[in-house]
């Protein structure tokens, strides 16, 4: 008859574990048998490694697409202005008239 050494309750001579305190038993130690927390704890570890590596991937697009949408922006606003025909006033880009006289801007 074999004995937990944590807690002392008698176990069969198979048991990888204390049924009392769940402590893992010689036994358990020599066939290499893991605690139910470390496959849990690897799970945790690998689903971690993945979610890291797809916001690296997530972040660097990001990053395109916002690079983008600023040189977008900057090339619609600041491509020059648009003189009015009719009083000469100037006007931004995206005007469709004209600010000063309400003329449209062509």
């Amino acid at each position: 008859m074999i004995y937990c050494a944590n807690c002392g309750q008698k176990l069969e001579e198979n048991f990888y574990f204390c049924p009392k305190c769940g402590v893992k038993t010689q036994v358990g130690i020599t066939a290499g048998v893991s605690e139910p927390w470390e496959d849990i704890k690897k799970a945790f570890a690998t689903a971690t490694e993945q979610m890291n590596k797809a916001l690296q991937k997530a972040s660097v697009e990001m990053r395109k697409a916002m690079e983008e949408a600023r040189k977008e922006f900057w090339q619609t606003t600041s491509r020059g202005k648009i003189v009015c025909a009719n009083c000469g006033a100037t006007n931004s880009q995206a005007s469709k008239f004209c600010s000063k006289c309400g003329k449209t801007l062509s």
